[in-house]
């Protein structure tokens, strides 16, 4: 059993090096038995999971919390950036578009709303996009080479 100092030391240190090491992220298959399958040696009788090593688990964890942390102590995000900050939602959005709307009518103007999935449109990350934008806001060089790491296959 680790002790919990260790891992978070390993944590920190393999973030401030900007290392994810490859054991770390390579895979063991184990099989385990179905439930209510009788007959073992069928191979139907089973299930194929894939486990992480703790420390790779544990590091995947941490960093994306990290991220909008420094990204809202660094200014990195718009004043009207929604996504991944903390206590702002879908409804807050959506109140603030209703808002803008309505005065907009009421000074006369048109209004329209062009919505997308950003999400669904942009499924990948441009890395070195996003290192270069960390760079430039002055982001903790830890947290920037961490985020390499992580991001390269």
């Amino acid at each position: 059993m680790w002790d919990k100092e260790i891992i978070v030391m390993l944590a920190t240190a393999a973030i401030c090096m900007g290392r994810h090491p490859a054991e770390w992220k390579r895979p063991s298959g184990v099989e385990i038995g179905k439930p209510g399958k009788d007959d073992n040696k069928q191979l139907k009788a089973y299930r194929s999971i894939s486990l992480l090593s703790r420390m790779g688990t544990v590091v995947e964890k941490v960093v994306p919390e990290l991220l909008p942390e420094e990204a809202e102590r660094t200014g990195l995000l718009r004043d009207r950036q929604f996504g991944s900050r903390q206590g702002w939602s879908a409804i807050d959005a959506a109140t603030i578009l209703d808002d803008r709307a309505h005065t907009a009518w009421k000074n006369g103007h048109i209004t329209g709303v062009h919505l997308t999935d950003i999400k669904a449109a942009y499924p990948r990350v441009a890395k070195e996009r996003l290192v270069n934008l960390m760079t430039v806001r002055e982001m903790d060089g830890d947290l920037i080479r961490g985020t390499e790491s992580f991001l390269s296959d």
